[in-house]
This record gives C-alpha cells, structure tokens and sequence, in this order.
C-alpha cells in the first residue's frame, strides 16, 4: 500500500490511498472526514498502474464531491 496523502478542502479531511491488488494496479481509496460527521469512504473510485496517480486522482475526486456536497 501506498502511504497516504493527507490534504484539507473546507473544512473537511481528505486521506487518499493507493491499495496496490494482484494484478498489480493501484486502486484509488478516499476517506472524507469532517467534525461532527461519521466518515465517508469511497474504495476502488479508479485503477491506475502507478500508485502516485491514483493518490492524485482521489484527492482531485475528493475535493469536487466536497464542492457538490459540502
């Protein structure tokens, strides 16, 4: 697994991480936290063969569902 990337978008928490599978692409996870909320978790948004892209792609996905929720 790739080490997480832990970033901030209004408020909210973004932690991204890359689970690496067996047919060696990197699933892009995102949990989305925000005080006073339970946690939001999205596993396998999208594969990628590098895990830095996946960290990228997450974190990118996680800042416009904030836009369109938060």
């Amino acid at each position: 697994m790739t080490i997480p990337m832990l970033t901030t978008h209004r408020g909210y928490r973004l932690q991204a991480s890359a689970a690496i599978g067996d047919d060696g692409l990197h699933a892009a996870d995102l949990t989305i936290e925000k005080p006073g909320l339970p946690p939001r978790t999205f596993n396998a948004l999208d594969y990628f063969y590098d895990g830095e892209q996946a960290l990228k792609y997450a974190t990118a996905w996680g800042r416009i569902w904030v836009d369109m929720t938060g």
